[in-house]
Parts: C-alpha cells; sequence; structure tokens
C-alpha cells in the first residue's frame, strides 16, 4: 500500500500554515499519521513552531524553492522517508515555489514509486489574489496544476470580491476541486486504497496546462532571473516592545513582501511569540506559543525582491 503524497502549494503568505493547522488532526480523525515537511527561506523552523505536536515528525527543509534550490534535499527527504500503513507525508512548499516544475522533478524521480500520485493543493488569499502586481504570473500558476483550491480569508472579504476572484479563476481555467481541511482530509484517507498498482506518476492536470504554460525544463533559471527573491534573517533584541515593533513592521519597506519571525514583547515578559506580516497594508499577527519553544532565539525573516538588508538592520538596533 502506497503512502499518499500531498503539495501544499500558495503564493507569500496566502495561508497555507494556517490550512495546515487544521488539515493535520483532520488527516489523525482520518486515521492517518501526518508527517509534514516543510521548506522555506533560510528559517522554516519558525513555521514548525506553530505546528508543533500536530504531526508525527516534522522535518525542515531551509533555503531556496523544492523546485529548484533545495530540490535534491527534497528528493533525498523522499527516499530515506519510512513507509508505513496509516501514514501520509505533507510537503509545506515555500510561498515562491514554481508547482509546474516541481511536479516534473517528482515525475522523475524513483522516490516515488512508494507513494500515491502527489495531489496538490494551492491555496490563495481572497484579499490580495492577482493584486500582486509583477508577482501575479507567478500566484497564477501555482492554481493552474492544483487538483485542489482552498480560498483563505472568505471572511474578512465581501461576496463582490468572492464572486469576482471565483470569475477571475474561472477564466483562468482553474477546474480544481474547491475543498476544506476536514473534506480534503477524507480524500487523502482514500488515496491508497484508489491508487491503481501500475499508476504512472504524472500530475493529472500536467497534460491539460502544457500549452498554457510555453515552460521549457530551463524554466528554473528563468524562476529565479524573472523573480529575484531573497531572504535575510537578522537576530530581534531579547525583549522589544510591542507599540515599537508594530510601528515597525508596518513601515517596513516596499520590498519586504513577507516578514515573519520569533520575538519576546516587553508587555509578555518569557512569552515567545511568532510574528507575522503579509504585504503593506496586512494587519501584525502574533501567535502565543509558550515559555519553552524550541527555537528561543527572537529573530526576524524577511522576503522579497531586492531586499535593503542594511535598512532593515539599522531599523531593528532602533529597536533596543
Amino acid at each position: 500500500m502506497k503512502t499518499p503524497l500531498v503539495l501544499l502549494v500558495g503564493f507569500l503568505g496566502a495561508g497555507k500554515t494556517t490550512f495546515l493547522q487544521a488539515l493535520a488532526p483532520a488527516l489523525a480523525a482520518e486515521g492517518l499519521q501526518p508527517s509534514l515537511l516543510i521548506n522555506d527561506y533560510q528559517n522554516a523552523r519558525i513555521d514548525a513552531e506553530r505546528l508543533r505536536g500536530l504531526a508525527a515528525d516534522i522535518a525542515t527543509l531551509n533555503g531556496d524553492c523544492v523546485c529548484c534550490g533545495s530540490r535534491d534535499e527534497l528528493l533525498a527527504e523522499l527516499e530515506k522517508f519510512e513507509h508505513r500503513p496509516g501514514r501520509a507525508l505533507v510537503i509545506e512548499t515555500n510561498g515562491t515555489t514554481d508547482s509546474e516544475q516541481l511536479l516534473e522533478t517528482l515525475a522523475f524521480s524513483p522516490a516515488l514509486k512508494k507513494f500515491t500520485p502527489p495531489v496538490q493543493l494551492s491555496v490563495i488569499d481572497g484579499q490580495r489574489w492577482q493584486r500582486r502586481f509583477w508577482h501575479n504570473a507567478l500566484e497564477r500558476e501555482q492554481t493552474l496544476t492544483a487538483t485542489h483550491l482552498f480560498i483563505s480569508r472568505t471572511d474578512t472579504i465581501d461576496p463582490a470580491r468572492l464572486d469576482a476572484v471565483e470569475k477571475s479563476l474561472a477564466g483562468l481555467g482553474i477546474q480544481a476541486t474547491r475543498t476544506t481541511p476536514a473534506a480534503f482530509a477524507k480524500e487523502i484517507a482514500i488515496l491508497p486504497e484508489t491508487a491503481a498498482p501500475t499508476e504512472t506518476h504524472c500530475h493529472s492536470h500536467e497534460a491539460d496546462h502544457a500549452h498554457s504554460h510555453g515552460h521549457s525544463h530551463e524554466h528554473g533559471h528563468h524562476h529565479h532571473a524573472e523573480h529575484h527573491f531573497a531572504s535575510c534573517e537578522i537576530p530581534l533584541p531579547a525583549e522589544v516592545s510591542r507599540p515599537a515593533f508594530e510601528k515597525f513592521l508596518n513601515a517596513l519597506p516596499e520590498e519586504v513582501l513577507r516578514a515573519k519571525g520569533l520575538v519576546v514583547l516587553r508587555e509578555e515578559p518569557g512569552e515567545f511569540q511568532i510574528f507575522q506580516k503579509v504585504g503593506h497594508d496586512g494587519a501584525v499577527h502574533f501567535f502565543p506559543i509558550g515559555r519553552h519553544p524550541l527555537l528561543r532565539e527572537p529573530t526576524a525573516l524577511f522576503i522579497g525582491p531586492r531586499l535593503p538588508t542594511e535598512k532593515l538592520r539599522e531599523s531593528i538596533a532602533a529597536l533596543s
């Protein structure tokens, strides 16, 4: 019996980790023991802290996208995965992953013979869908290969905006199944029973969309040249004032598309919190993780094109 393999894809800050927080217990309720493999720029351990206790094991791939720079690490993790009945592997990709290239990489990997054909769930942000300027193309591509789709933040948008998003997806020819964490978990649970022994590992949507992508096998190089995503990790003071820290995050340079990390607020001494801010108009969110997390070094991670690293360092130094 093969192990279900799930790819969780979505642009920076779309809500993949939040979806995964709901999916992991839903899989457990279906009798599956989920293992998580998290890929993110430099510090995947931050997201791992939010997910601690929700999975049998959590492995992290720090660095570049699994579709290119971290590809060998990903394949190595798949090779050494211990297959047992009742297990499932969920890969949370970073926000700039080229999903088509990732699927091509997996299709040629011998390690996939022990997994069911990969199922890709794309998370899209209902607020920011196709409002990312020169990154809109990448966001669209991350949905074109999806078998399943989840629209996040629907509670913060009005019906007219949701309808516009749905019409945009329909215009792209997106036929992915709309789902929820609970419904998706039920589908994952029956994958080992429905996967044919001789089934190939090519993604079911790949052939349908090949004509519209026009990508070659050199797309990985094009991916980096076109998007210029970078990241930098900067230590934070041992404690910071919440008002001052929120002011700093709300005034980040426009090159920063996402900021996240681990912080201790002066108003709550000794309590570690994960913080996150997506986009320039996004709110700052804090996620308390207690006094004894595995990661105990306050740090900030910034993601975006052409990051002004020195300016960020100077602003953080002023928080002390």
